[in-house]
């Protein structure tokens, strides 16, 4: 019996499962959000307020604390030098969970675990794409006369098929000569 046992053990052997929560606590410091099972982020969740708790110290025991648990210097450095003045004032709740559905493979139930607070220039989620769309939108709507042009080029090429396919054709004379003449009778 598990009596006064805490935590969930998610079907995996202890060493596993510490690796799995120092991974998702990682991948969640340095990405804002990630997507996992319901059962892993509720769980992840007590070590992440606690990552959390150690930024907002701001001491070199503190930050060797972190650096044991998270895998990664760069992501130790955020949470010291963004995260920990981030929530100074916040006494919990770093995070939020949204239910995604279930998973294809196994039926599990999905989340989307983020960090809350987060403002969208601190959210590392693809902010170069939509300046390169907008650069070519730009390119593109100054640059009208070459779609006219690319307008034209596919007409071009249906009159040249069209002319192979008479070529390629045989006569219509030539087919019931060549008939009558292989036809022994």
């Amino acid at each position: 019996m598990r009596h006064l046992k805490a935590g969930k053990r998610l079907g995996v052997t202890t060493s596993h499962r510490k690796a799995m929560m120092r991974n998702l606590v990682t991948a969640l410091l340095e990405h804002g959000e990630i997507r996992t099972t319901i059962t892993r982020a509720k769980e992840m969740r007590k070590y992440f307020d606690k990552m959390i708790g150690l930024g907002k110290k701001q001491d070199l025991h503190a930050r060797r604390q972190a650096l044991s648990f998270v895998k990664s210097k760069e992501v130790v450095k955020k949470l010291f030098e963004e995260y920990g003045p981030l929530y100074e004032t916040r006494n919990g709740g770093y995070t939020r969970i949204y239910k995604l559905g279930k998973r294809l493979g196994d039926n599990a139930q999905m989340c989307l675990i983020q960090m809350v607070d987060l403002k969208e220039e601190e959210k590392p989620a693809k902010q170069a794409p939509p300046e390169a769309i907008s650069e070519i939108k730009s390119e593109l709507q100054s640059e009208e006369p070459v779609k006219e042009v690319a307008a034209e080029e596919p007409a071009v090429e249906v009159a040249v098929t069209e002319e192979a396919v008479e070529e390629a054709a045989p006569a219509e004379d030539e087919t019931p000569e060549a008939d009558t003449e292989s036809k022994p009778e």
